[in-house]
């Protein structure tokens, strides 16, 4: 597959992203920052382009809510490493290296 190069790749990065907490967290900040750049863009500059029609409206307005959405999942999954994270430093759950040299 042609494409696939570009999958394996898209998959790494998301790994080294998600389980890095310093990562995760600058992610999470530039998103935010681009969300509210993309308000602010449409509230002030292209009010009244967004205004002329409906459609524009609804896309303008589907793809904020829709970035809204992803880094709520962002900050919630951050929120469940971090507190899976503290718990392993504390001895509390194992882990899966763990629990591969039990069963050896």
């Amino acid at each position: 597959m042609k494409n696939s190069g570009w999958w394996q790749m898209s998959l790494a990065i998301a790994t080294v992203t998600l389980s890095d907490r310093g990562k995760r967290r600058r992610f999470i900040t530039g998103l935010l920052i681009f969300i509210v750049a993309y308000f602010s863009l449409g509230n002030w500059p292209l009010d009244s382009w967004l205004s002329q029609g409906l459609w524009r409206m609804l896309i303008f307005w589907g793809f904020l809510a829709l970035m809204c959405l992803f880094m709520i999942l962002m900050a919630l999954f951050d929120a469940l490493a971090v507190i899976g994270e503290e718990k392993r430093k504390l001895g509390l759950t194992k882990t899966c290296k763990d629990e591969e040299s039990l069963q050896d």
